[in-house]
């Protein structure tokens, strides 16, 4: 969470049971997710002008006169939580779409309810929610709605969340002639209007299934000539995989007609080989779901230098699958956590996708705090912000970590 207190000019000490700093952490793969996490025991986050000036233990801390000393009690803190991977717009949709039937079902639940604008309260209740639970920083896939991108992007700064927002290409063109900046149809005039907007914002891609090969392509091109992070789902559903393939199945069936073009032909590839043929990965791109890669697949993944976003609560709703987590943990890919949007999960509370794994999984807590933190800031290109640290000169925002993640 956000300090309240934090345009105060006083010096603040924020103390409690244990504090998680990650100081100094690098992004963490393979072996290195597992290492042992320096923690401070009876510990003061010391706070002046909203940044940290120091975390330390009780007994050492000097705090000068006038401080003002909040005790939170036996909880163990953490660097603010980044949520890599959501749907803002699409949050007065919750409660409204089908799970646990697969993922055709819920598309075929989903696609009728996009066609008007958000609502505002639920966005900024959305954002509330995560700001108040511990998430700095969001990555957040717009475009869906019209008037979304503007929307999102205000509610995200009245609450203080640095959020990414991804503008997601869906369909398969042609592009207007002459565009050379590639942004959807229903972000172009927000994004052109809006410097601050434009400045977090960057062309996407929905899928290999749903979006136009060469507009994945050139977004993503567009995102690596300005140094902008590049995201799209990869490997979600069984049926992605089946129609990419052999251009068969209840995906392609639900699609034909209404989004492939009539010349449409499978790549006959796996998602993975396909991405790979189109030039999708490597560093600076942000892959999500990741369920159905295979042994040698995670490898290339992780060789590739792409991260992944793993959002497991989401596909448990849909009922897709479960990705291969350890076998990706192991493979040296970095790997960040997501909540996807309320038409898929029953809240934006990403330390519940990070808990889920560690009570399914039994994945040891060290791994899943630096996903939520260190990895989602790497992620998302934000190493050099302060986000997934609480070191000197640090953003003053902090989560609690939940039982089974504590230390």
């Amino acid at each position: 969470m956000s300090t309240d207190f934090a345009s105060a000019s006083v010096v603040l000490g924020i103390r409690a049971r244990t504090i998680v700093p990650l100081a100094g952490e690098e992004p963490a793969r393979g072996a290195r997710l597992f290492a042992p996490l320096k923690k401070i025991d009876n510990g003061v986050l010391v706070v002046r002008d909203g940044l940290v000036e120091d975390v330390l233990p009780w007994s050492s801390a000097r705090l000068p006169a006038g401080s003002v000393v909040r005790d939170v009690g036996p909880v163990c803190l953490a660097p603010s939580c980044v949520n890599a991977h959501t749907h803002l717009e699409l949050s007065h949709l919750a409660g409204k779409t089908l799970w646990g039937q697969g993922f055709v079902p819920w598309l075929r639940s989903l696609l009728p309810l996009l066609g008007k604008e958000p609502e505002r309260a639920p966005v900024q209740e959305a954002c509330a929610d995560m700001a108040s639970t511990g998430t700095l920083a969001v990555g957040n896939i717009t475009g869906s709605l019209p008037g979304g991108t503007r929307l999102v992007h205000a509610c995200c700064r009245e609450v203080g969340l640095a959020a990414d927002q991804f503008c997601e290409w869906f369909g398969f063109g042609p592009l207007p002639p002459g565009e050379h900046v590639l942004w959807p149809p229903r972000c172009r005039a927000a994004v052109e209007d809006d410097p601050s907007l434009a400045a977090v914002s960057a062309p996407a891609g929905h899928a290999l299934y749903s979006t136009g090969a060469q507009i994945l392509a050139n977004a993503r091109r567009e995102c690596a000539r300005r140094g902008r992070v590049f995201s799209f789902h990869l490997a979600e559903s069984p049926e992605e995989t089946q129609m990419l393939v052999n251009g068969s199945g209840p995906l392609r069936e639900l699609y034909e007609g209404k989004v492939l073009p009539p010349d449409w032909a499978a790549p006959g590839l796996r998602p993975l080989a396909h991405a790979v043929s189109l030039g999708l990965l490597g560093p600076g791109t942000l892959a999500v779901h990741g369920v159905h890669l295979d042994a040698q697949e995670v490898e290339v993944l992780a060789a590739s230098g792409a991260a992944l976003c793993l959002c497991p609560r989401s596909n448990r709703n849909l009922g897709v699958g479960l990705a291969p987590v350890r076998e990706l943990m192991e493979s040296g890919c970095l790997l960040c956590l997501g909540t996807d949007g309320l038409t898929s999960n029953r809240d934006l509370d990403v330390r519940r996708e990070a808990l889920w794994l560690r009570e399914t999984l039994d994945l040891p807590p060290e791994a899943l705090v630096r996903m939520l933190t260190v990895n989602g800031a790497a992620a998302l290109n934000r190493r050099g912000s302060g986000v997934g640290r609480l070191q000197p000169g640090s953003p003053a925002a902090f989560c609690v970590l939940p039982e089974g993640l504590t230390y």
